[in-house]
């Protein structure tokens, strides 16, 4: 599946004055696919076929990314995003569901387990931002305000294309890199991602450090070993801290591992979603 055949089978819920576009396929238990940045919610077309098999798979685009609400001047904190994600599900009549989250959706993903853990049956991260992990040093010269007006939207996806490329063991498809960062290539898309990346807090993650011993929800944490962005040391103490929580490392992957090595990631949430 192409960048263009996933975002044509996105779906749009109103939450309030915004906005979210969102995948929703396959039958069954739902499961929430949650992304990072800069990606959106093609991140996860390798894995969705496998899922949708026996799940009811919905993947969100946040709040400011991908397909989603990207106008100006609102919050998109992974405090904020955590709010609308609970929101979100309330919209669609799921009370709760599995969590399978990447990057600083894997954030995202912490803080509803610590602060709503009614809506988390299962959780799984990977390769994820937490404690003090993060933002890595582009993602700071990203969201800069000057970037919005120093730099177009087209010398932008350029400079990503080959940030992103550092995040695989693998070599990626060149369209796979284009799709990911398809809804960044307009001047709107440009100054969404700039804002994205600005509230990047690492504070968000360090202030519920606390909390995750008390997660009840059976965690799976996934983590592509060559990692230059998120060290693997951060996955070792995420399955420290979370109760039974279980690490399982990745060989030949990188940031991002569910690219990297699908089949095996596949393999692993399939096994872990079916698990009593």
């Amino acid at each position: 599946m192409n960048w263009r055949e996933f975002q044509r089978l996105q779906r749009v819920a109103r939450l309030g004055d915004r906005f979210v576009s969102y995948m929703d396929e396959g039958r069954g238990d739902p499961v929430v696919l949650l992304h990072g940045i800069p990606t959106w919610g093609y991140l996860w077309h390798r894995i969705l076929p496998s899922l949708a098999k026996s799940h009811r798979v919905l993947i969100p685009d946040l709040l400011g990314f991908g397909y989603s609400d990207k106008s100006d001047r609102f919050d998109r904190s992974i405090a904020r995003q955590a709010e609308m994600l609970d929101a979100w599900m309330g919209e669609l009549g799921i009370a709760r569901a599995d969590l399978i989250a990447h990057d600083v959706g894997g954030g995202v993903a912490l803080r509803l387990a610590t602060l709503h853990p009614r809506r988390v049956r299962r959780l799984c991260v990977m390769n994820c931002v937490s404690y003090d992990s993060w933002p890595v040093e582009a993602m700071l010269q990203l969201g800069h305000p000057s970037v919005r007006r120093l730099v177009s939207a087209s010398k932008l996806t350029a400079g990503l294309k080959l940030g992103l490329k550092q995040g695989f063991a693998t070599s990626p498809a060149s369209e796979v890199i284009d799709g990911l960062l398809a809804p960044y290539t307009t001047e709107t898309g440009k100054l969404s991602l700039v804002r994205n990346a600005a509230s990047l807090n690492t504070n968000q993650t360090t202030e519920i450090t606390a909390l995750l011993p008390r997660v009840e929800a059976p965690t799976l944490v996934l983590w592509g070993v060559e990692d230059a962005f998120q060290p693997i040391t951060f996955g070792e103490r995420l399955a420290s801290d979370i109760p039974g929580a279980r690490l399982v490392p990745v060989r030949e992957a990188s940031h991002f591992v569910m690219l990297d090595q699908p089949d095996t990631v596949a393999g692993q949430l399939t096994g872990f979603l079916r698990e009593g």
